[in-house]
């Protein structure tokens, strides 16, 4: 998100979240998943996707009413993203992802 939210600050916020991108294996996929922490530069959620550090992802993250003035409004922010970090944890089919953003995506 862009300047909006404090750049050191992580919020911890779970919301709901389309990520689109591909996996390790090349595979194009879109995924319906949530945030967990968002900061001005950058976001950490989930995925039962497996990523590779460096690959770029699309994120459509949806506001909640009481943020959507922080927004212009939208519902919906777009942006895109690259991973920098992930972690995985044995026994667990979720991947948590660490993504950086690169720039809000203009919808019509």
């Amino acid at each position: 998100m862009p300047a909006r939210i404090d750049r050191e600050k992580r919020l911890g916020l779970h919301l709901p979240l389309d990520l689109s991108g591909s996996d390790a294996a090349g595979h194009e996929f879109t995924e319906e998943t949530r945030t967990l922490n968002i900061s001005g530069g950058g976001i950490c959620f989930e995925s039962l996707n497996h990523l590779l550090v460096g690959s770029a992802v699309w994120l459509r993250i949806h506001l909640p009413p009481a943020l959507q003035g922080r927004f212009g409004g939208q519902e919906i922010y777009s942006v895109r993203a690259v991973v920098c970090r992930l972690e995985n944890f044995e026994g667990e089919s979720l991947h948590r992802v660490g993504a950086r953003f690169l720039g809000e995506i203009l919808e019509k």
